[in-house]
């Protein structure tokens, strides 16, 4: 695939999943810890699709946008199928639904895509690997949630940003 199609499909999946959390936050506004938490996810994700969107935008990214990268069909895929489970749950959805889906949204190669695809443009700064609003998301999932599987992923999620943050930066 081109990279202008990795960063097109990159950032429609941020979109959705910053649409996702917003209504996650719009269905707990009896809960301003957790709609506080879904607002603040989504505005990241908003972020994210605004850096793959300069990343594309740049004067020259038309020759960059030649760019062949392998191997992301089959991730873009199913970040896609997990967004689509997210956004099928309802209005009632419990919170550790709620917590679940995002989790499982964040555990995919979401990030990782949207990183190669900057690195691969090479027009915008390469971000931390560590992501704030995972931190927060896993925290307030091993707080607010009793659900072993919500609780599992929420401690791979944490563990997962420790491995990113530690291969960029080793002690």
């Amino acid at each position: 695939m081109h990279l202008m199609e990795l960063l097109d499909r990159s950032e429609a999946l941020e979109r959705g999943a910053a649409a996702l959390y917003r209504g996650f936050a719009a269905a707990r506004r009896d809960d301003p810890e957790l709609a506080a938490l879904w607002t603040c996810l989504a505005a990241d994700e908003e972020e994210h699709a605004s850096s793959i969107r300069e990343a594309r935008n740049e004067p020259d990214s038309h020759d960059v946008g030649q760019v062949t990268i392998g191997g992301c069909d089959e991730a873009l895929a199913d970040i896609a199928q997990r967004l689509r489970r997210a956004e099928r749950l309802g209005a009632d959805a419990t919170t550790d639904e709620q917590l679940a889906a995002a989790l499982e949204l964040e555990l995919s190669e979401l990030e990782p895509l949207r990183r190669l695809g900057l690195g691969a443009s090479q027009r915008v700064p390469l971000p931390h690997p560590e992501e704030p609003h995972n931190r927060r998301l896993a925290h307030m999932a091993l707080r607010r949630s009793r659900d072993d599987h919500v609780r599992l992923a929420a401690a791979l999620l944490v563990a997962r940003q420790r491995l990113s943050a530690e291969l960029v930066m080793p002690h």
